[in-house]
C-alpha cells in the first residue's frame, strides 16, 4: 500500500486518489469530538484513590464519576453520588455533586453526633412509661421483662430470627411485624405496649422534643461548615437515565421537567429510627403457626449443615471427592425439600396487624 493511500485511509479525506489535508472544520469537528469524549466520560467504577467499599457504602449504588475537560487541558474530577451521612431529612433518591477532593471532608461530617444519646433517651422515655402502665416490668436482675415475666429483648429476637430465616426462603411469605412469630402471649404484650405509646400525646411530645436536634442534623464539611450540593431537580431520576438528564441540563443550561419528571420514582424518606408506631388486632392461629415455626427451624438446622459441607477455596473444590460431592448434594435436597415444607406451611389463613404510627414516619421495615 502506498503512502499516499494510507494517508486517504487515514484521514478519510481525499479528493479522487490525491491526498488532501484537513480542512480547518475537519480539525475543528476532530478536537470537539475529543473535548466531548472527556469531558462526557462516566463509570461505576471506583476511580483511583476511591476504594470500591467507600463508594458502595459511603456514596450508594450507583455512584458515577465523570471528567469534565478544562481549557488548560486538565480536567476536573466530579462524582454524582447519593447524599453523605444519615441526615434524616435526605431521601432514598437524591442526588448529591461534589468534587472528589471534598468528599473525604464530608465522610468526615457524615456521623450524626446526636444518634447516641438520643437512642439513649428514647428508649428510656419508651421503656419508663411502659412501665409505669404495667406494660412492662423490670426484674430483680435488671431485665426487662412483659407482665408475665418473659424477658423482651429475648423473646423479640427469637421472632426477629424466625423472620429472617422465613425472608431467606425463597418464595417465602414472610410476616410482619416480625413479633407475630411469637406466642400469643407475646403477641399481645408487644402490641399493648406499642399501642400504648403510639397513643400517649405525652411519649409522642417527649420524644419530639428529644430528638429535635437529631432530625435537624445535616452532613457538612467539618471545617468550612460546607453544606453538600443536591441536584434537587435530579431527586428521583433512576440511575439508569441520570447521565443523559445531567448531560441534557449541563449542555441547554435548564431541566426539562415535562420531559423528565414522569421517569422519576417515588422518593421515600429515609427511615427515622425514633419514630413511634401501633398496630391494630390481627388474628393468627398458633397451632398452625407452631406448625411453621417449626419448618423454619428444620429448614435452619439442614442449611447449617449443608453450608458445613461447602468446600471453602479453590483448593478444597478440587480436591472434594465423589463421595463428598454426592453426600452435600443430597444434604442440598434435603434442605429444598424443608424449603417446601416451609412453603406449604405458611398457607394457613390469618390476619396480619396494620400499622397505625404516632408520627408522619413511614412504615418500618421490620
Amino acid at each position: 500500500m502506498s503512502a499516499s493511500s494510507k494517508n486517504i485511509s487515514r484521514t478519510g479525506n481525499a479528493k479522487g486518489n490525491q491526498y488532501a489535508p484537513p480542512s480547518t472544520e475537519r480539525k475543528l469537528e476532530k478536537k470537539l469530538a475529543a473535548a466531548e469524549r472527556g469531558s462526557a466520560l462516566m463509570t461505576e467504577q471506583p476511580v483511583v484513590g476511591l476504594s470500591a467499599k467507600l463508594k458502595d457504602k459511603d456514596l450508594g449504588k450507583g455512584a458515577m464519576v465523570f471528567h469534565i475537560a478544562q481549557q488548560d487541558g486538565s480536567s476536573a474530577q466530579m462524582l454524582i453520588h447519593r447524599p453523605i451521612g444519615n441526615t434524616p431529612d435526605a431521601v432514598a433518591t437524591d442526588w448529591a455533586l461534589t468534587p472528589k477532593g471534598l468528599v473525604d471532608n464530608f465522610l468526615g461530617g457524615a456521623v450524626n453526633p446526636f444518634e447516641k444519646k438520643t437512642t439513649e433517651r428514647v428508649t428510656k422515655i419508651k421503656i419508663d412509661y411502659g412501665i409505669a402502665g404495667g406494660f412492662l416490668k423490670r426484674n430483680t436482675a435488671g431485665l426487662i421483662t412483659y407482665p408475665d415475666g418473659v424477658v423482651r429483648n429475648v423473646a423479640l429476637d427469637e421472632c426477629r430470627t424466625l423472620f429472617e430465616i422465613h425472608k431467606s426462603i425463597e418464595g417465602g411469605e414472610p410476616m410482619s411485624p416480625s413479633f407475630c412469630y411469637g406466642s400469643l402471649s407475646v403477641y399481645n404484650a408487644e402490641s399493648n405496649y406499642l399501642n400504648a405509646l403510639v397513643n400517649s400525646p405525652d411519649v409522642l411530645a417527649a420524644i419530639e422534643k428529644e430528638t429535635a436536634s437529631y432530625r435537624s442534623h445535616e452532613t457538612r464539611d467539618p471545617v468550612t461548615g460546607q453544606a453538600q450540593v443536591t441536584m434537587k431537580w435530579a431527586s428521583g431520576i433512576p440511575k439508569e437515565q441520570l447521565l443523559t438528564v445531567f448531560m441534557e441540563v449541563v449542555t441547554t443550561g435548564s431541566y426539562n421537567a415535562a420531559k423528565w419528571d414522569p421517569i422519576k420514582e417515588n422518593p421515600p424518606k429515609k427511615a427515622d429510627p425514633f419514630s413511634v408506631w401501633g398496630y391494630t388486632g390481627g388474628s393468627i392461629a398458633q397451632d398452625k403457626l407452631d406448625i411453621l415455626k417449626k419448618a423454619l427451624l428444620e429448614f435452619a438446622k439442614l442449611r447449617k449443615e449443608h453450608n458445613v459441607l461447602l468446600p471453602q477455596g479453590q483448593k478444597a473444590k478440587d480436591d472434594e471427592t465423589a463421595e463428598q460431592k454426592a453426600t452435600r448434594i443430597a444434604k442440598h435436597g434435603e434442605m429444598q425439600k424443608a424449603a417446601q415444607t416451609v412453603n406449604k406451611a405458611e398457607k394457613f389463613g390469618f390476619k396480619l396487624p396494620s400499622v397505625v404510627t404516632g408520627t408522619s414516619a413511614k412504615k418500618p421495615a421490620r
